[in-house]
């Protein structure tokens, strides 16, 4: 079923998160494998190759089917990218013409720092991770590369700022943390937490 995608500044994520406070627990983070222009409604939000952040979902507690077993309690977030990218059974991997962008890493970064302070959830492993990780603790992710249980390696590793290659769940926390010290006297209203 096809769903009109609505495009959402930070202050509207932020102003969606507030009607679900309590409700929500994590964050898992993916990449839609198409092109940087592609959404879908899977995810609670999209974020485009140029950093917009688009949504088919009227509020974050909608149930969607974003990550396997978790979904309950959790926010989708999907960088739009990684079309025919591939993993080896060494964890060597191409990503192809369309990798994460780097405005991609960083509105990402952003809305799960907003989210985090909105929504009270702990900015860890535990509770922010990416697919890749969600899928290795699961049985079904990069750890399991060339055998027939691997499905699922999102974000496993991203170029970090130094544009060195590290593990995206590292490098994505890293900047969510910046940005939360550095958005939480920016955000357009008082948090009563």
């Amino acid at each position: 079923v096809w769903k009109h995608m609505k495009r959402l500044s930070r202050w509207d994520v932020c102003r969606r998160a507030e009607k679900d406070y309590g409700k929500l627990s994590h964050i898992y983070l993916h990449w839609t494998a198409g092109f940087y222009d592609q959404t879908f409604p899977d995810y609670h939000l999209n974020v485009t190759g140029t950093g917009d952040v688009l949504s088919a979902s009227d509020c974050f507690t909608e149930l969607l089917s974003h990550t396997y077993l978790r979904n309950s309690g959790a926010i989708g977030i999907a960088m739009c990218c990684a079309k025919d990218a591939v993993m080896y059974a060494d964890r060597s991997f191409d990503l192809g013409v369309f990798p994460p962008s780097p405005v991609q890493v960083e509105e990402t970064a952003a809305l799960v720092a907003l989210l985090t302070l909105t929504l009270d959830i702990p900015l860890d492993k535990a509770h922010v991770m990416t697919h890749a990780e969600a899928a290795d603790l699961d049985g079904y992710g990069p750890a399991l590369a060339g055998t027939n249980r691997f499905e699922r390696w999102d974000l496993y590793e991203i170029k970090d700022g130094d544009g060195k290659w590290k593990y995206g769940g590292d490098v994505l926390r890293g900047k969510a943390q910046w940005y939360r010290h550095h958005l939480a006297s920016l955000l357009p209203f008082q948090l009563a937490y």
